[in-house]
């Protein structure tokens, strides 16, 4: 690597560190409340809804509680499609946010039994006519009817929430949701079923709990009742299953996320006996998929409220992509060979996103071979080798297959390989806790 490119990381690295810093992070959420105290403000929530977006219905149904236990100003817009660069997938993200939804609404309580994947453009039109005429105060309400009307394909229903004024003109149309998604640009987000306040945003219900302790802290709760976001859990039971489970994990050297699974995912693995299996796949950008800026700042700072919540090194962060992902799976086979593939992988990743360190210098991977437990000079006679590619090629394929495109991806299988459930991101590691205990039930 060039001097150049070395001083950019470094560069990088130094302004992502002190925007991460906890002490940056509370010097600015005071200095935003002392601006807002001076200027007035009530708490002012922006919320984000997009008819079309499942995950947009389950939060519709927490705006009434979220308003009526905090002392906020709601302000609801709605929003179009997410911008391409935000979803590289977008059939394969929309049908997967279908499914997923459908999974984890009944443990939040909430109601989402959709009986179509797709909500043609004509409805997607009147549910917006209908939202962007309803008064704030009314919001609520038929935000959660246009969304039971849209996904049990009950146009009658919706058709009749609608009056003639309410219907808009295309244009008109469209410069209301350029505005709208304008807005949520600026605030930092991208996706629908997002609420925003004061620099921060919070996407739909897995962010929601920070929301609601942060206005807590401000002392914005009207009431002591509990949180409003509780998930139902299941009661813990002794592991007593025979039957063998594993579960294979799609991985990538460049996704923080990835990492974030490993703690949680190993956890899982002590506590019922799970065999995890790491299926190592290329960084999106480097398989020619782009990302638009708001997207990655929200993603860094998203890993370190979690990494934060729970108590995982986070935040000193040189980008691994390019070389660093190439050299480290180069000597992925010999880990996996020697039956520490795990602890690998977890020492690169601890090492680019928590330790400041170059991940493509022999220095770096040298101390990461070491900390698995590895020998350096076995090691590095295949470094830089390429029968990895095939690997992550079929990968790849494998993770389309299951209808996913991006990581973590877990699917959870018995011992005859049968697939018991697939899920993406390490927000769904509890949804395969709670398989594994209805199994054992």
């Amino acid at each position: 690597m060039n001097i150049f490119k070395w001083l950019g990381l470094e560069l990088r690295n130094q302004y992502i560190s002190y925007m991460l810093n906890p002490s940056t992070q509370k010097k600015i959420r005071l200095k935003r409340e002392q601006k807002r105290q001076r200027e007035q403000r009530p708490h002012t929530v922006y919320y984000f809804h997009q008819v079309n977006d499942p995950y947009s219905h389950l939060c519709a149904q927490m705006l009434k509680p979220l308003n009526d236990e905090y002392d906020i100003n709601l302000v609801p817009l709605v929003v179009g499609q997410p911008p391409e660069s935000s979803t590289p997938e977008p059939q394969l993200y929309h049908h997967h946010s279908v499914e997923d939804a459908a999974m984890i609404a009944p443990y939040f309580n909430l109601d989402f039994k959709p009986l179509t994947n797709e909500i043609d453009s004509e409805t997607i039109r009147l549910a917006q006519c209908i939202l962007m005429n309803t008064p704030i105060e009314l919001f609520a309400d038929n935000a959660v009817k246009v969304g039971e009307f849209i996904w049990s394909k009950n146009l009658d229903a919706l058709k009749n929430l609608c009056v003639k004024d309410n219907l808009m003109n295309e244009d008109t149309l469209s410069e209301i949701l350029e505005k709208n998604d304008a807005t949520r640009k600026k605030m930092g987000h991208y996706f629908g079923g997002v609420f925003a306040y004061e620099g921060e945003c919070y996407w739909a219900i897995d962010r929601l709990p920070y929301l609601e302790k942060r206005l807590h802290s401000l002392g914005a709760k009207k009431t002591n009742q509990g949180w409003l976001v509780n998930r139902e859990e299941s009661p813990n039971i002794e592991n007593n299953s025979k039957s063998k489970l594993c579960i294979d994990i799609f991985w990538s050297a460049r996704s923080p996320y990835s990492y974030l699974a490993m703690k949680p995912l190993a956890k899982l693995r002590e506590k019922y006996n799970v065999e995890l299996r790491y299926k190592i796949i290329l960084p999106m950008v480097m398989r020619g998929m782009q990302i638009n800026p708001e997207k990655g700042i929200y993603i860094i700072k998203d890993c370190k409220r979690i990494a934060e919540e729970d108590n995982t090194p986070f935040g000193n962060i040189i980008d691994p992509v390019g070389k660093a992902v190439e050299r480290c799976y180069s000597m992925f086979e010999y880990a996996k060979d020697n039956h520490k593939e795990e602890e690998y992988l977890h020492a690169f990743a601890k090492s680019v996103w928590a330790e400041g360190r170059h991940g493509y210098m022999d220095s770096s991977l040298e101390a990461i071979i070491e900390e698995a437990g590895l020998n350096w000079e076995e090691a590095k006679t295949v470094l830089d080798t390429d029968e990895w590619r095939s690997e992550t090629d079929a990968n790849r394929e494998n993770l389309f297959a299951l209808g996913k495109w991006g990581v973590p991806t877990m699917t959870l299988l018995n011992a005859d390989e049968e697939q018991l459930l697939t899920v993406w991101g390490q927000d769904r590691i509890w949804l395969i806790e709670e398989t594994i205990k209805l199994m054992q039930e």
